[in-house]
């Protein structure tokens, strides 16, 4: 290889090299990326929201609570620490995430997928989205869980 040729590909790997670098150090400039975690899960705030479970047959839970900077998962997670509920989850590798085997009240299990029903949740009359676990609560914010036939 003559020096001609080590310069062009030399060239060939630095000059997008530097493409991606100098992407990289604007985007950390900006904002747009970044190393801190979201304000949301920074702070303290305590959250307020109201936790309805509906079980599908005429029972409903219902409950205004106040946790810090909480997921939907956590939320329901709170319910079962008052005892007011048993929950049983299990985490999915593969969806990286927890889920619902079933929620027990007053005496009642009421598990997921069996005959047709599925623990659903919404947040202020939305379905969601995401996993229970990756959505956070902001204040005045109403999560509702469904057991109903999908």
């Amino acid at each position: 290889m003559n020096h001609k040729e080590k310069i062009l590909y030399t060239l060939k790997f630095t000059i997008p090299l530097t493409i991606v670098l100098i992407l990289f150090l604007v985007g950390l400039s900006s904002g747009v990326i970044t190393f801190e975690l979201p304000d949301k899960i920074n702070n303290n705030e305590l959250i307020n929201a109201t936790i309805i479970i509906d079980f599908g047959d005429g029972k409903i839970y219902s409950k205004e609570m106040n946790i810090n900077n909480s997921t939907v998962y956590d939320f329901l997670v709170e319910v079962q620490k008052i005892g007011d509920i048993y929950l049983e989850t299990i985490y999915s590798e593969q969806i990286k995430s927890y889920q619902i085997k079933s929620i027990t009240y007053q005496g009642k299990k009421y598990v997921h997928g069996e005959n047709g029903y599925w623990w659903l949740f919404y947040i202020n009359d939305e379905f969601a989205n995401d996993a229970a676990d990756k959505i956070y609560v902001n204040n005045d914010d109403v999560i509702k869980w469904k057991y109903e036939k999908f």
